[in-house]
């Protein structure tokens, strides 16, 4: 007598939609969306009759997604939907490679005179800082990679590979929480391993030193450095124009710190450990940017964040304040320039 084969768990069909928000971080509605967008990209061969075993397109994501979820071991993640852990690494790092590929119309500054003019209004909006088109933080995530990682990095690069890393992570976000920019670096990759220093290798530098945001400014915390276009707030004020700027500054900066509060609280692998090559957790890591984007368009109320706790944070060494309140430099002057054009009148 044939033995009937039981029907795969299908999280879509077997949770109640409190359930499935916990475990997956969307609702079933968004994630069917998140569904539709890749599974074209994630169909393979055709011709080819399908593998009994083959883990279907939705489950394949669905079992990503939950991992990336980071609420309970990955063991435990493989067998809910029945899979080896090896098999199910395999399929999220597909998943994210499929993910990544989309970056370029999920992840972008504004391009358009339009798209600036609308992002500026809406942090203007927020504490009157005029001409901000984006916030930047810095966050980092842990790398760790096993025996197979490491040979054949060691293989590819003829170097020895290290076992942990530091993958850091430069992010750029408007005042609705999306991220509009990411730039990724190993901490291998800086010599002297601060977050000025990334910013001076980023090209989102690069494109506003080309004025492809020509009047426009990017608002930093105290790990960067001022610039013609990025703006920090003053060490030590000294004048009630410069403390109006301070707390329009912090006002206006906030979103950026929220949006990754949330990113982090949504796919909580990323504040504990990703295991992978460097290569494979930049896919990872703009996947889940990706991802993120996606709730946010969508008002995904799958995530809700009330507390203040921060849940990530920059693991750059060698920070030291730039206290110079004297300076003559062209970064002070600039951010002096700006404070006078649009805070000293208050004080009128």
């Amino acid at each position: 007598m044939k033995r009937k084969r039981q029907r795969r768990f299908h999280p879509l069909l077997d949770l109640n939609e409190n359930q499935f928000r916990l475990k997956y971080r969307y609702t079933k509605e968004n994630f069917r969306r998140i569904i539709e967008i890749v599974r074209d990209d994630l169909e393979i061969d055709y011709n080819k009759p399908p593998n009994r075993n083959q883990v279907p397109i939705d489950l394949q994501i669905l079992s990503a997604i939950r991992l990336w979820g980071g609420t309970e071991h990955p063991q435990l993640t493989a067998m809910a939907h029945g899979v080896s852990v090896a098999t199910m690494n395999k399929i999220t790092r597909r998943v994210a490679s499929v993910l990544s590929s989309k970056a370029s119309r999920y992840i972008r500054m504004p391009a358009t005179l339009s798209e600036k003019e609308l992002v500026i209004r809406s942090f203007q909006s927020l504490a009157n800082m005029p001409q901000v088109i984006g916030a930047l933080e810095h966050a980092s995530v842990r790398l760790r990679m096993d025996s197979r990682m490491i040979d054949f990095e060691s293989s590819q690069s003829g170097s020895e590979s290290p076992t942990e890393d530091i993958v850091h992570l430069q992010v750029i976000c408007d005042s609705t929480h999306k991220i509009r920019d990411l730039d990724m670096r190993s901490s291998y990759e800086l010599d002297l391993n601060t977050a000025k220093e990334m910013f001076s290798l980023s090209r989102i530098k690069e494109r506003f030193e080309q004025n492809e945001f020509r009047g426009r400014i990017l608002l930093g915390n105290d790990n960067d450095s001022n610039c013609n276009f990025l703006l920090t707030p003053v060490q030590y004020p000294r004048q009630q124009s410069e403390e109006l700027y301070n707390l329009a500054h912090h006002t206006t900066f906030a979103p950026v710190q929220l949006a990754i509060n949330k990113w982090f609280s949504r796919f909580a692998i990323l504040g504990s450990e990703l295991w992978a090559s460097f290569g494979s957790a930049k896919q990872t890591i703009t996947a889940l940017a990706l991802l993120h984007n996606m709730a946010v368009e969508w008002n995904d109320p799958s995530i809700d964040i009330e507390t203040n706790t921060c849940l990530y944070r920059p693991l750059f060494l060698n920070y030291i304040p730039d206290c110079n309140y004297n300076t003559t430099s062209t970064e002070h002057r600039v951010r002096k320039e700006f404070i006078k054009s649009n805070f000293s009148c208050k004080n009128k």
